[in-house]
């Protein structure tokens, strides 16, 4: 074998614990037959279908997950993910299966050396590296251990959660925007994620944590209180409810997730809405969840303009 191929070869395998792909194979100049040929000279043992080991290479946990990576094309997940980011009650001893994502278009078939999900995104935000292996994120892998809910005690999982937040590799406030995020999406496991994290907050579960932190921006900034969940008459009838009302200023402030108003009958229903509250008199703000946890001072400064207390500022 020629001397830059051999040396790629090497370079390759030495920084994926001894593993190459057949894909990563061809990239560095192997071609089918010389991979034959390394490995009846055993220079090369074929794992899986689409993996080739050096020889000699020193098995571990965590090479068998890199290989089953490889083999998927896939990113380690869902308990094995756990196990990785040292999630607290998620060990190798207590999950030895290992489970792995891929986008179901990629997928290059059965694999013997994992479980496989397949996912229609895995965008590069649900992914990180952990030494060489890919694997998905911190949130992401607390949404897909909520899926496997109840092969994996939802308990068990909220302790992960507090200790992730407890040693700083998470926040409560990030996760609630990473599950706004993975919500738009589809993604299984949400309800649960949402349930942990409204336990965490204290929220009753028929209440809404963007609204709690809405009043909290609005608090923090000196801002009067608004009441919360009003009723809105419209000719001696119903116009709607509202999340927020300034009575005597005549505002309502609505706040929306990413998960709703999303469909064409939506749109219209919150048009019409939005209409029945303005021909009442109202002036009608609207902020999504990106303004009330990413852009605060941009709610802050919207509703101080509304009261009219832009001196004040």
């Amino acid at each position: 074998m020629e001397p830059n191929i051999d040396r790629s070869l090497a370079e390759r395998t030495s920084e994926q614990l001894g593993l190459i792909s057949r894909t990563q194979a061809r990239e560095v100049g192997l071609t089918p037959t010389m991979v034959r040929t390394q490995i009846a000279h055993h220079r090369l043992v074929a794992v899986g279908t689409q993996v080739l080991s050096a020889t000699g290479a020193p098995r571990s946990w965590e090479r068998d997950v890199m290989a089953a990576c490889l083999d998927t094309n896939g990113v380690a997940s869902h308990r094995t993910a756990a196990v990785l980011h040292q999630f607290e009650g998620f060990t190798r001893a207590s999950h030895p299966e290992i489970e792995v994502s891929v986008k179901s278009r990629r997928q290059h078939g059965r694999s013997t050396l994992a479980a496989v999900h397949t996912t229609t995104s895995l965008g590069s935000d649900d992914v990180i590296t952990l030494g060489c292996i890919p694997t998905t994120t911190v949130a992401r892998t607390i949404l897909g251990l909520a899926a496997l809910v109840p092969l994996v005690d939802v308990d068990s999982i909220a302790t992960a959660v507090g200790a992730a937040i407890r040693d700083g590799r998470a926040s409560d406030r990030w996760l609630w925007w990473r599950l706004e995020k993975l919500r738009c999406r589809g993604r299984n496991g949400v309800s649960v994620m949402e349930h942990i994290l409204q336990d965490r907050a204290g929220v009753g579960r028929t209440e809404s944590w963007l609204e709690r932190e809405t009043l909290k921006v609005l608090h923090s900034a000196g801002l009067p209180s608004p009441s919360c969940q009003r009723r809105v008459s419209r000719r001696g009838g119903f116009a709607a409810r509202v999340d927020f009302q300034y009575a005597a200023e005549r505002i309502v402030i609505e706040v929306d997730g990413h998960g709703g108003h999303s469909t064409k009958r939506q749109r219209a229903d919150d048009a019409e809405r939005a209409n029945r509250i303005q021909l009442e008199g109202y002036r009608l703000l609207r902020f999504t969840y990106d303004d009330v946890v990413r852009r605060p001072g941009l709610v802050v400064a919207l509703v101080r303009e509304a009261l009219g207390l832009l001196d004040a500022a």
